[in-house]
């Protein structure tokens, strides 16, 4: 196991639930996280982050978090972002950010897969992501690389790039980022024996950040960590982006604004927005609030058109894709979403209320998310099997008439945690101080 993980920062060590990674060490030396800033700026240290984005835009939208994060805290830094996303050219990466784009495929079943544009089988399409990978972690050799969600990558495509890295004698630092819910823990323990990836996890990555909360999910318990790999374990807490810089758009007659989204558009079109539509023709004459619906980038051309025509003379407005949704949530007085990561953290971060409506496809994730945070009394809850004009209208209705305001009061009383992209900052400003300190792994790096 690479040495170079033998960070220095605070933690709080649990047993059974892995290290939850606290800032007294930080708070204590105001100076620290620029102390490492300094000692990192000019060294080349190359970080490259893979995301293998099958499905929505949650994937890519994190590791661009993260990216900003990094490059923020250590402007010297070169980051490689590696994506299968159709649509990262939509998106500004700031200076020392670059990005290598694969073929894109999309997610059709459980575990199963199929090119998104390109004519030609799934099994071509995987074997040339697989060489550009391989490809690309020789040729650019990262000092750090950070895999998100999926420890092989989509069926296995970045298992010959890994094993390059522990063969060649690479110094290169492994970090395995997971979201908090990946699946119910029956699903995802069974599909981690019958693949071997709890071998993986022990034999080719140094360390697991969770981008998540115990109090919410205990990912490490949920999904039977061993002893040794709960202890490489660290929670990260949620991956918000700053929010100081959101622009909150107008509203133009001053009435309440809601907001929907379907995250990237990948499912859920039907039962949400079209659900929604049906709702707001129902009960026109006792809507008081105007609505913006959030479609995602993903959802099928003939669908957007149909919900245009029949959104035609009701109080809302239709955008197809936003870089950021989080100006709307803060702008609305509710904000009726799925449950993916992404949305789920954007609204934890800056919406007042929510109603969660999970998606339910190939896998339990949005499900477990929205009856957790319900059960803390974070947000309302509609199972998708349960949507109609009339269980909306109600759920909604009722939401407006009440003037609480559950995730503002758990943001100021800081019962949400929301430093994600800050804690994995400096998680990893300890990685690259002892980089800087191994003047000989820079210069074999540099070669």
């Amino acid at each position: 196991m690479n040495k170079l993980v033998d960070t220095a920062f605070a933690t709080d060590n649990t047993s059974e639930s892995g290290n939850i990674i606290t800032d007294s060490a930080f708070d204590s030396n105001c100076d620290h996280l620029e102390r490492l800033r300094q000692l990192t700026s000019g060294y080349g240290i190359r970080v490259m982050i893979y995301s293998h984005d099958t499905f929505g835009l949650g994937h890519l939208q994190r590791c661009l978090k993260i990216a900003n994060s990094l490059v923020s805290n250590f402007p010297k830094l070169s980051i490689l972002l590696v994506t299968g996303s159709p649509v990262v050219d939509r998106f500004q990466l700031p200076p020392g950010v670059d990005y290598v784009k694969l073929p894109a495929v999309r997610k059709v079943g459980p575990e199963k897969y199929e090119a998104r544009t390109l004519g030609t089988t799934y099994r071509r399409i995987l074997n040339i992501r697989t060489n550009i990978l391989l490809q690309t972690v020789q040729d650019y050799n990262p000092h750090l690389l950070l895999v998100d969600h999926s420890p092989l990558g989509m069926k296995n495509e970045m298992q010959p790039s890994l094993d390059w890295l522990n063969k060649s004698g690479s110094k290169c630092v492994k970090l395995l980022g997971l979201r908090d819910i990946i699946d119910s823990s029956e699903n995802v323990c069974d599909l981690w024996n019958k693949e071997g990836i709890y071998e993986v996890l022990d034999e080719l990555y140094d360390n697991i950040m969770i981008y998540g909360s115990p109090d919410v999910y205990k990912t490490s318990e949920e999904y039977k960590f061993s002893n040794r790999l709960t202890a490489k374990t660290f929670y990260c807490n949620y991956i918000v982006r700053d929010q100081s810089k959101n622009i909150t758009p107008k509203n133009s007659d001053n009435k309440p604004l809601v907001t929907v989204t379907i995250g990237g558009g990948d499912g859920a079109g039907e039962i949400i927005i079209g659900n929604y539509l049906k709702m707001l023709r129902k009960y026109k004459d006792k809507v008081t609030f105007d609505s913006v619906i959030l479609t995602g980038s993903f959802l099928e051309e003939h669908l957007i058109k149909r919900f245009r025509k029949e959104a035609s003379g009701l109080p809302v407005s239709i955008k197809s894709f936003v870089k950021n949704a989080d100006s709307y949530f803060k702008k609305s007085e509710l904000v009726v979403s799925t449950a993916g990561y992404n949305t789920v953290t954007e609204l934890l971060g800056c919406a007042k209320r929510a109603l969660l409506i999970p998606r339910v496809m190939h896998r339990k994730e949005q499900l477990i998310r929205a009856t957790s945070l319900y059960n803390l009394e974070l947000v309302e809850m509609l199972h998708p099997n349960e949507v109609t004009a009339e269980s909306l209208r109600d759920k909604i209705f009722s939401q407006l008439q009440n003037n609480d305001k559950p995730l503002q009061i758990a943001r100021h009383n800081n019962k949400i945690k929301l430093n994600g992209t800050i804690n994995l900052s400096r998680f990893c400003g300890e990685l690259f101080l002892k980089l800087t300190g191994d003047s000989q792994l820079l210069q074999e790096g540099n070669r």
